[in-house]
């Protein structure tokens, strides 16, 4: 049960490397000749995705580079597919070990090995542990980090004598600390990093000549296996046995995770035929929440099946997570994100050149049109749709 939400929780490119890393070293998992890493899914996410190494690709690169023990770098890896874009990690490790069933001293070892990789900050949990953790990176001592980065109200406001005084540190040493934190970003991975991630299509939709919708796997996104047959009790060996037991979990686990992702892309073909049939104006809002109750899934293993998967529909990629959404409150009921994404998108074309709405105007004018939404969730919303802030926005056009 846990390596099959392990292999469902994981990046279609994550799953299929797993999968063939255990073919390597397991004589029973056998993989059907070009049944992985090849053929029309793969071959169409890169041919429409920039050749850089993802996050994910460099976070397992470094992991693989420490030398760590099989669970804590088992655990570290895991805790990269938790992470959200910007590199922050906003999950507890207490909740992780109710979902896992991971020791916490195991999780904790992983999340050091996390925040030891580049770029830094990854891996923080909040703003004061991301500038910590970046200031350990510039070499400053991690006790006089962590004491900083509890005083940075002291620090915006030049109050030098009580820092002085509270972290034992002479003036020039804190107006460095100072000058590095005003250098840092607030998270650790921006927009303008090129950590991207090759989204390779697990689903295919089809829409037919009177407008039926079938939804199918697609070949060559992750590896065919099955399990080498043996004769009843010819497994002589503790290491036979547990080879053989081991095949038998992970086939079981890429079936069990190609029968959850075709259920919820058959969900997405009822609730969203409206899309496919009519383009993007036609998307329905759909939560999370409502999508794993219809589905008896538990909303967190839902959350996490959708991450970083993707389907294709004619030659489009589309993020099953575009379908879901924690909608927002409006005065006409729930609205979709998407709309809200939309929305904002009309009002910074419409904008004037020279005085471009910044967040909070946009925050503003939705709040009068009846949607219930935040300043930082406008600005999150801008940076998925990778629309450049208000100054960005007029830098550009004066370029």
């Amino acid at each position: 049960m846990r390596q099959s939400l392990a292999l469902l929780r994981m990046p279609t490119q994550a799953a299929a490397e797993a999968i063939t890393r255990e073919a390597e070293e397991n004589p029973f998992l056998v993989v059907e000749a070009g049944s992985g890493g090849s053929g029309s899914a793969y071959d169409y996410a890169l041919s429409v995705t920039a050749a850089h190494e993802s996050l994910g690709e460099s976070l397992s690169r470094q992991i693989a580079m420490q030398r760590l023990d099989p669970a804590t770098a088992a655990a570290a890896n895991y805790l990269v597919t938790e992470l959200r874009e910007d590199g922050y990690l906003d999950v507890s490790l207490s909740e992780l070990v109710a979902g896992t069933g991971a020791p916490l001293g195991v999780l904790e070892a992983g999340l050091r090995a996390l925040q030891a990789c580049e770029p830094a900050g990854v891996g923080a949990r909040d703003l004061a542990e991301c500038l910590e953790l970046k200031l350990v990176d510039a070499g400053i001592d991690r006790t006089l980090a962590h004491a900083a980065t509890r005083r940075l109200d002291d620090f915006a406001e030049g109050r030098w004598a009580r820092l002085a005084r509270d972290l034992g540190q002479p003036q020039p040493a804190l107006e460095r600390i100072a000058l590095l934190l005003r250098s840092f970003g607030s998270a650790p991975v921006h927009e303008e990093d090129a950590w991207v991630d090759v989204l390779i299509p697990e689903l295919a939709v089809e829409v037919g000549p009177h407008g039926g919708i079938t939804v199918s796997l697609l070949p060559g996104a992750l590896p065919a296996v099955s399990v080498m047959p043996v004769a009843r009790g010819s497994l002589d060996g503790e290491t036979l046995r547990s080879f053989h037991e081991r095949a038998r979990r992970m086939a079981a686990a890429v079936t069990a995770r190609r029968d959850t992702l075709l259920m919820i892309g058959r969900h997405i073909a009822e609730v969203q035929s409206a899309f496919f049939l009519g383009g993007q104006e036609t998307i329905h809002p759909v939560t999370r929440a409502e999508a794993a109750a219809s589905l008896a899934m538990h909303p967190s293993t839902f959350g996490r099946a959708i991450a970083a998967k993707a389907l294709l529909c004619g030659t489009k990629v589309h993020p099953l997570s575009l379908f879901f959404s924690r909608a927002l409150a409006g005065r006409a009921g729930a609205v979709s994100p998407f709309d809200v994404q939309r929305r904002i998108r009309e009002m910074i074309d419409q904008e004037s050149a020279d005085a471009p709405l910044a967040d909070e105007g946009l925050c503003a004018q939705l709040n009068k049109e009846g949607v219930d939404i935040a300043r930082r969730t406008v600005a999150k919303y801008r940076k998925c749709m990778r629309i450049p802030s208000s100054f960005g926005r007029k830098r550009r056009r004066a370029t």
